[in-house]
């Protein structure tokens, strides 16, 4: 029988590159729920109860929601140890990135969804993204190679915060590592 796994969709491509050749039913929720913790809440709630099942992976930052971990564990589910997505991809690098600057991190779920998330979920305009962005000395696009990157959109999103775009190549065997403790925990 497949393990469960619920995940938030922006790492849909991720994920699924992870996973390849592995026994699992995956299912996704909506991009950009976290912007709005009663929407994401009710979502992740529905799911769960919706699965049926004692012991699902929740592929889903600890911080995308305030009671994560406890809406989780209390359907009998186990949540990734990670803060947010970008955690889940650089773990360790993280940290050594922001040593670096002030970066906001940009992966290519969040390229393809950022008007979703900013636009309609935090219903921010170019100004509010100006002030709410210039905090940032740079974007930083995590590019896993899975997606192509899409000039046309970064520079359509450099329009939207005029922050400048890097484009920064990862690898996912931290993500893989993360994702497959969490699936192996279910097996105990």
């Amino acid at each position: 029988m497949p393990q469960k796994i619920l995940c938030c969709g922006i790492l849909e491509k991720e994920l699924e590159y992870v996973l390849q050749g592995k026994e699992v039913e995956i299912h996704y929720l909506e991009p950009g729920l976290h912007v709005d913790f009663d929407k994401l809440g009710k979502a992740l709630v529905q799911a769960l109860d919706g699965m049926n099942e004692d012991s699902v992976a929740v592929v889903f930052g600890l911080q995308c929601h305030p009671e994560m971990e406890r809406m989780v564990t209390r359907r009998g589910g186990r949540v990734i140890r990670a803060k947010n997505c970008i955690e889940m991809l650089l773990g360790e690098r993280l940290a050594e990135l922001d040593a670096g600057g002030r970066n906001f991190y940009l992966t290519a779920g969040w390229l393809e969804n950022w008007r979703r998330i900013f636009i309609e979920g935090l219903k921010w305009d170019e100004i509010d993204a100006r002030q709410n962005f210039g905090y940032y000395d740079r974007m930083l696009l995590l590019d896993t190679g899975i997606t192509p990157v899409d000039d046309e959109k970064i520079l359509e999103f450099f329009d939207y915060t005029r922050v400048p775009v890097e484009i920064l190549p990862i690898d996912l065997e931290h993500f893989r590592r993360e994702v497959e403790k969490l699936l192996e925990e279910g097996k105990s």
